[in-house]
């Protein structure tokens, strides 16, 4: 145990919260099922949503000509909520991990996503045309869930109420695939392509690869004095999705930005990552530590591979 005590701290606990002890924000894990490197988001409080001044600041930062263009009414209004512990995934899913479901599964694949099968970058190409049912099976042969709009929206913005993953500074190329504001790129970028985007607790591609699918339904948040504005696509319409698509530009560069789609309906620019709540005592268990040392070996793996796809 004396070589796990650094890495843990005592949980405060909130909603009834399920661990005691828990590790420190950002610790890495590769995941046993579906080999995903995961980070941990600790227990406690986060600012979601946004106000009108918010809005207003973002839609500066990204050149728009107001909130209104930004659809940011759905983000009202702007609270503090308390989460318990979790992982989430620190990439979206890719193909390699797909390909590993449907081989285990006989799930069937999206041709944007089989279309680079067992090609040298598919540890890296992020999973494509991933719909909200095909999300939510690939998270249950995993052993997990898509995150909650607060899972999400807490990994991307930390606890601090940032309004992007970097901090409160208007998105810059080196942050994410972005495009410029007058051309938006071709496709999907490898994941993890630019640590600069990274968030409080390390999570990448929080903004501007692909749109990622929530557990929830697009629907007005309590108290969103607009709410009417979202009157004739909601409620139980649209499964919700996060990230602010490269697809979509500059509207969405965002971390509070929400979008929703029919659960039948998806995009080459959509995807997805997963979040998964540890066991009570696994902080404290030999699973813990070995899980760990996978993660630091698989990121080693994939480094290697990033390396060898730029020669």
């Amino acid at each position: 145990m004396t070589g796990l005590l650094p890495a843990l701290l005592l949980a405060v606990c909130f909603t009834g919260c399920r661990t005691v002890v828990e590790t420190s924000a950002g610790t890495a894990i590769r995941h046993p099922a579906d080999g995903a490197v995961m980070v941990y988001v600790p227990a406690g409080a986060f600012t979601m949503g946004l106000s009108e001044g918010d809005a207003g600041t973002v839609a500066k930062d990204l050149g728009q000509d107001g909130a209104a263009s930004l659809w940011a009414w759905e983000a009202y209004p702007k609270r503090v909520l308390q989460l318990d512990g979790y992982f989430i995934d620190k990439y979206e899913v890719t193909v390699t991990q797909w390909q590993a479901y449907a081989a285990a599964t006989g799930a069937a694949t999206p041709n944007q996503t089989e279309r680079h099968f067992d090609t040298p970058a598919a540890p890296l190409i992020p999973a494509a045309t991933i719909s909200w049912k095909q999300a939510q099976e690939y998270a249950a042969w995993a052993g997990k869930v898509l995150p909650s709009e607060a899972q999400w929206e807490k990994a991307a913005r930390g606890p601090d109420g940032r309004l992007y993953p970097w901090g409160n500074t208007a998105p810059t190329p080196d942050r994410g695939h972005f495009g410029s504001r007058e051309k938006v790129p071709d496709l999907y970028a490898l994941v993890g392509s630019y640590p600069g985007g990274a968030s409080p607790y390390g999570a990448l591609d929080m903004l501007g690869n692909q749109y990622e699918w929530t557990s929830e339904w697009l629907a007005p948040y309590p108290g969103n004095p607009l709410a009417y504005k979202m009157d004739d696509y909601t409620p139980d319409m649209n499964g919700c999705l996060r990230g602010g698509s490269w697809y979509h530009g500059w509207v969405g560069f965002y971390a509070a930005k929400r979008f929703g789609l029919p659960p039948d309906e998806t995009h080459f620019h959509v995807g997805m990552r997963t979040a998964w709540l540890p066991p009570r005592d696994y902080f404290e268990s030999a699973a813990f530590r070995r899980d760990r040392a996978a993660a630091k070996k698989r990121e080693r793996q994939l480094a290697r591979i990033r390396q060898s796809l730029a020669e």
